[in-house]
């Protein structure tokens, strides 16, 4: 049972990584925040990003999937948690901020699952918002945003979605927390995963 869910996971996980990385080839401009622990780039050339590709692979890579909320931040659970020694865990002891282990450009996958709930017989309209916090220096600012709003009702899909896309410039120490509204109707159960993060890293600099 535990070498099929490994394969499982290694698939799903591989799957992840080829689809990161196609996009962030594809990838023309990439809108990255204005503080001074991260980059933002404009037209980065093909030749840069296969630079970045030729290193050799680094060991931080990591699929987190989302399993409760506080105070609006998803709470993360290590998918690989039980192939990994307790020092390689990358997330705090409330388990709500991601703490970067190694300075390096990293790919940023976030996706967050909603559950819409239709009232009977009534439209109404939900507010959906994802907001990325980066923590550097003993600051936190709002690194990148989603918002969608949905009309709810009966012929709604009760499924709905955000997510983000980042390629980001870190350095140790510094931390990434997710928060989400509404955080109630977020979906926490495996689809193989409904509500979860990924990241990777692919470079030591630009």
């Amino acid at each position: 049972m535990g070498t099929a869910h490994a394969a499982r996971a290694h698939i799903i996980w591989t799957s992840i990584a080829l689809v990161l990385i196609l996009t962030a080839s594809c990838l023309t401009y990439v809108f990255m925040s204005k503080v001074s622990g991260c980059q933002r780039i404009h037209n980065l050339p093909v030749s840069a990003i296969e630079s970045m590709f030729r290193h050799e692979v680094s060991r931080e890579k990591w699929l987190l999937k989302a399993c409760n909320h506080t105070d609006n931040r998803l709470v993360w659970d290590d998918e690989w948690e039980g192939h990994r020694n307790r020092s390689e865990s990358i997330l705090d002891h409330d388990k709500t901020w991601i703490v970067i282990r190694e300075k390096g450009v990293y790919l940023v996958y976030i996706q967050a699952n909603f559950v819409l709930k239709p009232l009977k017989d009534s439209d109404s309209t939900v507010d959906l918002k994802l907001l990325v916090d980066f923590k550097y220096e003993e600051k936190t600012e709002i690194f990148s945003a989603a918002h969608d709003t949905q009309v709810v009702n009966d012929n709604t899909s009760p499924d709905a979605k955000l997510n983000t896309f980042l390629l980001m410039y870190m350095n140790s120490a510094n931390q990434l927390s997710v928060k989400v509204s509404p955080s109630d109707l977020v979906n926490y159960e495996p689809r193989p995963f409904s509500t979860f993060i990924t990241i990777i890293k692919c470079a030591d600099t630009w």
